[in-house]
């Protein structure tokens, strides 16, 4: 588990963080691939190994978040996945649908949490926003959307929250 941290730590050290690269190190099979619409990746377990897939028709934003919430699942979840695979809606109306199992809603959350803590570490954020300014230019810096970018500065009490 140390050395998946290491591998993990080190991989954030350029930006935008390349998941893929990550996920890829760690010994996982990372795949890009058409999926309906309303899917957004999966994490699968067959035998040993263990696959990340993500909608190859989603923007390149979204790529990276459910990459990045689907390492969560293989660092916080696996041992909870039998043989088989987890679908995940992340986006849109879908995501409210977003079928759990085998993990329950806290598990997704954290998922959530691991992913916006690797794409957008907190130390780095909070001082890019406070030299920069700009949400969008701070965004575009780790290759997030601005919508993703705005919940973790939220949730960081960088900015008021908007509801």
């Amino acid at each position: 588990m140390l050395d998946e941290w290491g591998t993990i730590k080190s991989g954030m050290n350029l930006l935008p963080v390349d998941v893929a690269a990550i996920i890829t190190r760690l010994g996982i099979l990372y795949r890009e691939e058409p999926m309906p619409r309303e899917q957004s990746g999966y994490f699968r377990k067959q035998g040993s190994f263990f696959e990340i897939g993500v909608n190859s028709l989603e923007s390149p934003q979204r790529k990276r978040f459910t990459a990045a919430h689907e390492l969560g699942h293989y660092v916080l979840h696996r041992d909870m996945l039998e043989e088989g695979e987890h679908f995940d809606r992340l986006f849109g109306a879908a995501a409210k649908a977003n079928p759990a199992y085998p993990f329950a809603p806290l598990h997704e959350i954290q998922a959530n949490r691991f992913a916006a803590d690797i794409l957008m570490p907190a130390d780095r954020v909070i001082q890019d926003f406070r030299q920069l300014e700009d949400l969008a230019g701070v965004a575009a810096r780790y290759g997030v959307s601005r919508r993703a970018m705005r919940i973790r500065l939220e949730s960081l009490g960088q900015l008021v929250p908007l509801d």
